[in-house]
């Protein structure tokens, strides 16, 4: 029959994590399995786990294309901050922007839009004739 055991330690507790380690290395059979970190972006409202590319909301799974995960994930981490429709572009197809892009990025940022339009703490502001902007509403910002 195979058991499993889970344990968890504090930073301050590394000596009796270590005894345990060395203990149960005497038992061949024993595999140790470890946690990967895994980088999560939070948003009012919302999680983001960008290695599996996945957006959440009150643990709820929203969505997403390809490339609608990727135009939304850069704004966030740039949010705050205007993005040109050639920076878009560039980032989410890598290549030159040809000067036709806008309309492509227009009809994802629609979609993007409408997928989080129960957030009302983030925006997907227009800059006319630029690019976009993610604005964040915070607590202080109310």
């Amino acid at each position: 029959m195979n058991r499993l055991l889970i344990m968890e330690f504090a930073d301050n507790e590394s000596s009796a994590f270590d005894d345990i380690m060395n203990m149960l290395k005497k038992y061949p059979d024993f595999r140790k399995y470890t946690l990967k970190d895994e980088a999560i972006l939070s948003l009012p409202g919302l999680e983001i786990r960008p290695e599996r590319r996945k957006i959440y909301s009150n643990s709820q799974e929203i969505n997403m294309t390809k490339k609608e995960f990727d135009i939304f994930y850069l704004l966030a981490v740039n949010k705050g901050r205007v993005l040109t429709y050639e920076q878009i572009y560039q980032n989410v197809w890598n290549g030159d922007a040809t000067g036709g892009e806008s309309a492509v990025i227009v009809y994802h940022i629609r979609n993007i839009r409408k997928k989080l339009s129960s957030i009302p703490a983030l925006s997907i502001q227009c800059v006319r004739e630029l690019g976009y902007c993610m604005e964040v509403e915070t607590e202080e910002s109310e």
